[in-house]
């Protein structure tokens, strides 16, 4: 008669991990990754398949292109770009993103700029009033894009 090793003493308490309900103690590795690439691979091809099929049944309609250099009357961006659009109209376009370069950077840095321990912005002056200075320069280009035409 064979004798059993410990992982084949049934035993009342329930499996550690997932893989141990199904997994063939013969087995030397647990086949997980090769199963479920070639599972999603074939979900992949199945899709792509399908939708080259309809896109060659069915093809797009090509509008005539584009002119970039004549930008539409009345165009507005969405609203989180509509401060740095009034910014560029009211300032040379290269200015206008030299300033907003500036900006980002001097966001980043400003934890680094005060490095004191103190947490309440009242006894962070500096710190404070460039962030709000900013915050509310974008607020008011924000609005101000809003309502030109």
């Amino acid at each position: 008669m064979r004798k059993r090793t410990a992982a084949q003493i049934p035993t009342n308490e329930p499996p550690r991990f997932y893989w141990e309900l199904w997994r063939d103690r013969t087995q030397p590795y647990i086949p997980y990754f090769w199963e479920e690439l070639v599972s999603q691979a074939m979900i992949f091809f199945l899709f792509l398949a399908l939708v080259g099929g309809l896109a060659l049944l069915w093809p797009a309609d090509l509008a005539p292109r584009a002119n970039v250099l004549v930008t539409p009357t009345g165009i507005k961006p969405e609203w989180y770009f509509l401060g740095l659009f009034q910014l560029i109209k009211l300032i040379p376009e290269v200015a206008g993103l030299v300033l907003v370069g500036i900006v980002a950077v001097l966001l980043v840095l400003l934890p680094f700029i005060d490095r004191s321990p103190e947490r309440n912005p009242r006894y962070k002056p500096v710190t404070t009033t460039i962030a709000l200075v900013i915050i509310v320069g974008l607020i008011v280009l924000t609005i101000w894009g809003a309502v030109s035409a």
